[in-house]
């Protein structure tokens, strides 16, 4: 069984061996704090590749040992292996809540200092900047400062410049556009830089949150770290967090990302709206007493569906399941949304190798319908992950131009990165067929080839319903695959 696809055209043939891996793993939560998944080894080879080929090295052990010495080959490291996504007014709560509830509580002192750890490519600490000019003017007498970190320096590089392309400024107001945004011209056609009187309120600075001390010499009135501490683990959050305990101010407010929480720090924070939270104070309600250690109550295990899809099927699913499928030319997407445990599979082929724009219509219809059935069952599009399996040679024919099978894979990367839907996984080539099994609840997958018996029957089956569709195609009227 083939749990983790180590090759990819992108990576140039990196592979991570489980060792490799572990050392990886342990290097990098030493490092960050960061704790990688299991099932990452895939996304490790692709983002380390670049550097692997930058030094020319013939493996990941190679790689290995340079870091052990090389400071900056370290940074680089980390750089490659941090995740940053991020925009201007995400999770806008937040921004209403220090609008309307912490800037009043400073109208006496006019003085507020906010920290935006994790900040990324820089929106998180543009849009405070943005909330504070609005509500806490200089021209009112307010002292206001913000210090933005990152522990990769390629991203706060880009924060600290303020330039980003135009689309990424889509949901802000045309007044917020006018007043705080350049937009640029000639060569900077398509670009907007952050005007400077916005990027003076802001300090950008390195800071690992794994060091000690951190170089910082002030209390915040507001922390940001929002989306950061899903990558770590639980002893790593909780030092983390007592130490922002330390250095918030009374009245102070620490906010969290939307999959985020701290009720398990209950002696130490308490509510105060949603995802954000203040110290507890001796006048609050005491926090409920730790639960008693019970004897393990053995439940019913949960059934798992088991579905078997054919060519021309769709199937999406929450909660536990297994869907599988037997692959040669065709190819099944896998998607799922790793927060809500939806996901499904499909199972499709285009209708020949010529007229690509028809053939094309099937796929994007067997693509859309896909995500649209994950989105009934209470997915999100924009949390989709894939893995993509099939697109076997598996087809007597001389020209790659008939290949069914490589313009099925083609196809299927090709609109994954259109609609921006990352993938995470895949097998996908080669001249075997292949059997699929997929748990959308977890986003796990396997693949291992066919046996030699089975794959006849399945290239008739396949050969069959391509002429079926070919057939279809040449027809005048718009027909539905499924």
């Amino acid at each position: 069984m083939v749990s983790d696809f180590l090759t990819d055209p992108r990576t140039g043939g990196l592979l991570v061996r489980p060792d490799e891996f572990e050392a990886i793993r342990s290097l990098l939560y030493e490092m960050s704090g960061i704790s990688l998944n299991q099932n990452k080894r895939e996304m490790v080879a692709a983002r380390l590749a670049r550097r692997v080929r930058h030094y020319q090295s013939a493996s990941i052990a190679d790689y290995l040992d340079r870091l052990q010495t090389d400071a900056a080959e370290q940074q680089e490291f980390v750089n490659c292996l941090t995740t940053n996504k991020t925009d201007f007014f995400r999770e806008s709560h937040h921004f209403d809540y220090l609008r309307d509830t912490l800037l009043p509580r400073l109208a006496d002192r006019r003085r507020v200092r906010v920290w935006s750890a994790g900040c990324s490519t820089g929106e998180e600490p543009y849009t405070l900047a943005m909330t504070l000019a609005d509500h806490a003017p200089q021209a009112d007498g307010w002292d206001v400062k913000i210090l933005a970190s990152d522990i990769d320096t390629a991203v706060l590089a880009s924060a600290a410049k303020g330039v980003y392309p135009d689309d990424r400024l889509a949901g802000l107001s045309p007044d917020h556009l006018r007043r705080f945004f350049l937009r640029g011209t000639g060569a900077n056609a398509g670009k907007v830089s952050v005007r400077p009187g916005l990027r003076d309120r802001i300090a950008f600075r390195r800071i690992n949150l794994m060091d000690e001390p951190w170089p910082v010499r002030t209390r915040f009135d507001a922390i940001f770290c929002r989306n950061v501490v899903i990558y770590f683990d639980r002893p790593t959050q909780q030092r983390l967090f007592s130490r922002f305990a330390e250095l918030l101010t009374p009245d102070g407010l620490l906010f969290l990302g939307h999959s985020e929480n701290l009720h398990w720090m209950a002696e130490t924070f308490t509510p105060a709206g949603p995802t954000v939270y203040r110290l507890r104070a001796s006048a609050d309600t005491p926090p409920p007493p730790a639960a008693r250690k019970l004897s393990p109550i053995a439940l019913p295990k949960p059934k798992v569906e088991e579905h078997t899809l054919i060519l021309g099927d769709v199937k999406a699913t929450r909660g536990p399941a297994v869907l599988k499928t037997l692959l040669g030319s065709c190819v099944a997407a896998c998607l799922y949304d790793p927060e809500t445990g939806v996901g499904g599979m499909n199972h499709f082929s285009l209708p020949g190798a010529s007229d690509e724009g028809k053939n094309a219509r099937y796929g994007a219809y067997a693509m859309e319908l896909l995500i649209t059935a994950i989105m009934k069952k209470g997915g999100h599009r924009d949390r989709l992950r894939a893995k993509v399996f099939g697109g076997a040679k598996v087809l007597n024919v001389e020209s790659e131009r008939l290949n069914v099978g490589a313009k099925n894979a083609e196809f299927v990367l090709q609109f994954l990165d259109d609609e921006g839907i990352p993938v995470v996984g895949r097998c996908l080539g080669g001249t075997s067929g292949l059997q699929v099994r997929f748990n959308p609840h977890t986003g796990t997958a396997g693949a291992k080839p066919l046996a030699g018996k089975e794959l006849p029957p399945l290239v008739v089956a396949e050969k069959r319903f391509g002429d079926e569709l070919t057939q279809k195609v040449a027809e005048p009227v718009d027909v539905e695959l499924f």
